[in-house]
């Protein structure tokens, strides 16, 4: 029996309800690498790889539990009496983590059935702080399993859009090859991937990701000119780098000295309360990739 063309393999494979996801990218990894599609390439590898906190898609961006780990109960819900700090929190969690791994925690059913989420340090110190008993516990942010099956019911559909596209478009692949023709054909093809909520442009390098290369190591005026294009006040500033005169150069990204590290959790408060216009989730990790750029980690 002859093969089927390509196209109407990955069709196929995205219809079947049973084909895994992994395998599936897989497969229209290679499609659009032999159509010469970077744009879809570079979203296809970061399914399969993660991404960037700064170039989640907004498909993968999900609502979150705020729990604690108790040594006795497990995990038990963590109310916040500010209801901001906590939406700020729970609404939109970015869900990082390559496409395997979500496969995974659906198939398996130890533990507690979700996936957790981490806080940045800044955050955790926070939350501890607000907690009133004696004990203070280790937040974490759980997501249920219903949640994880919509990011790859999303995948299938929208790589089963793009083939169906490509179909009508008359790009098949017979052959295991695409003609010349076919390859220009598929071009017109690659605004399904450009309409993807939360991916628009080179999926491969987000905003954040090259402006972060004009921070330059040990140049503080670069840093400066990055935080204040980020909203960051020009006093908020100029406490950073009293603080970074202070304190001794930190060896990694995790330890930044100790006038640093408050520094970030205070702006991290001011993301909290809409001090500062910026997502509290985005907020560490704006702050410590311009702080590591700066110091050269």
């Amino acid at each position: 029996m002859a093969q089927l063309p390509l196209v109407l393999q990955l069709r196929q494979l995205a219809i079947d309800n049973g084909t895994d996801v992994t395998e599936l990218l897989r497969k229209a990894l290679l499609v659009a690498t032999k159509l010469g599609l970077q744009l879809f390439r570079d979203w296809v590898n970061q399914e399969l790889h993660g991404y960037d906190p700064s170039n989640v898609p907004e498909y993968r961006q999900v609502h979150a539990e705020l729990k604690v780990r108790d040594p006795y109960h497990g995990l038990i819900p963590f109310l916040i009496e500010d209801r901001k700090i906590m939406e700020q929190l729970c609404n939109d969690v970015p869900i990082q983590e390559p496409i395997g791994s979500l496969v995974d925690l659906l198939q398996n059913q130890r533990g507690y059935g979700s996936l957790l989420i981490t806080l940045s340090p800044h955050q955790k110190m926070l939350l501890m702080r607000m907690q009133d008993n004696f004990a203070q516990l280790e937040p974490v942010r759980t997501v249920g399993r219903n949640q994880v099956a919509a990011i790859l019911d999303a995948v299938r559909t929208k790589i089963l859009d793009w083939s169906l596209q490509l179909e009508a478009d008359g790009v098949i692949g017979e052959g295991m090859t695409f003609s010349a023709e076919e390859k220009q054909r598929a071009q017109s093809s690659i605004t399904i991937i450009e309409n993807f909520q939360g991916i628009i442009g080179d999926v491969s390098r987000s905003t954040v990701t090259q402006n972060i290369l004009m921070v330059r190591k040990g140049d503080f005026a670069s840093l400066r000119a990055y935080l204040s294009e980020h909203g960051v006040d020009a006093e908020d500033i100029d406490d950073l780098e009293r603080a970074i005169d202070a304190d001794p150069m930190p060896a990694t990204s995790e330890s930044f000295g100790d006038k640093v590290s408050a520094w970030v959790g205070k702006m991290v408060s001011k993301a909290a309360t809409d001090a500062w216009q910026i997502g509290i989730g985005a907020a560490g990790g704006l702050l410590g990739k311009a702080l590591g750029a700066y110091y050269g980690l």
